[in-house]
């Protein structure tokens, strides 16, 4: 345990050093605080509810989709996670102690901005812990995604590219849950990280997304699973310690 938290706290330093993640990492939140704080302010709790969940989306893709699939990438290619595999460290080991910090600094972030927001007058959750399930398997999901497509980038540089379907598809999901028609709500939701984002608009108190008047919330558990179980997929058949060819 002392090792991982070590190989954390190394890592937590050299995420804060990199000017790109350090966008994602300190910009993102300040400016959907600005955002918040400056625009309209949602006149009911249900309004407040989805932007909340809208926002958090953008925080979850933005940083720790974007940050995990970077730090991943840049570590296997300058061969940090060869070196680090030859140490005492077990794979697993290896892994919590790249990919903790990222994890971290996303709860600091979304945990941070809900506080902002209910000083500023954001409702108090309805349901708390529905909001907390939210919060706990989106940062699972976006760090899953962004290790999945790391195993599929070759290098740091393509990371530009390889990034955006899911990026695209997440904000599809966004709208698409959105829609209210039926057949809209079911594809949105099928999207990645939409099971999550819809957990926190509902633990806020929005309707979030409704199939034929019914809350979906054993869909978003659903959606949830299946992408979990898409990225360990990926991972188990495509992940390499060393640079890809």
């Amino acid at each position: 345990m002392n090792r991982v938290a070590h190989l954390s706290t190394v890592e937590l330093k050299l995420l804060l050093r990199r000017k790109t993640t350090v966008v994602s990492v300190v910009l993102v939140p300040l400016g959907l605080a600005a955002l918040t704080l400056f625009g309209t302010r949602p006149p009911d709790v249900a309004e407040w509810g989805g932007l909340l969940a809208r926002n958090f989306l953008l925080l979850m893709t933005l940083s720790v989709y974007l940050v995990s699939l970077t730090v991943f990438t840049a570590r296997r290619q300058s061969l940090v996670l060869k070196r680090l595999r030859t140490s005492e460290l077990r794979d697993g080991e290896v892994l919590a102690g790249v990919l903790g910090p990222v994890v971290l600094v996303g709860l600091v972030q979304t945990l941070g901005y809900y506080a902002f927001c209910l000083a500023i007058g954001a409702p108090i959750p309805a349901s708390p812990g529905l909001l907390a399930l939210g919060i706990v398997l989106a940062l699972a999901t976006a760090t899953a995604i962004g290790v999945a497509t790391a195993c599929l980038t070759r290098s740091v540089e393509a990371t530009q590219l390889t990034a955006m379907p899911p990026l695209i598809a997440a904000m599809a999901g966004m709208f698409l849950t959105a829609s209210g028609a039926v057949a809209p709500t079911i594809v949105g939701l099928a999207m990645p990280l939409a099971g999550p984002t819809d957990l926190v608009a509902k633990g806020w108190g929005a309707p979030g997304a409704v199939v034929a008047d019914v809350a979906v919330v054993p869909l978003d558990l659903a959606s949830t699973v299946l992408w979990l179980a898409v990225a360990g997929v990926l991972f188990n058949r495509l992940f390499r310690w060393e640079p890809r060819a």
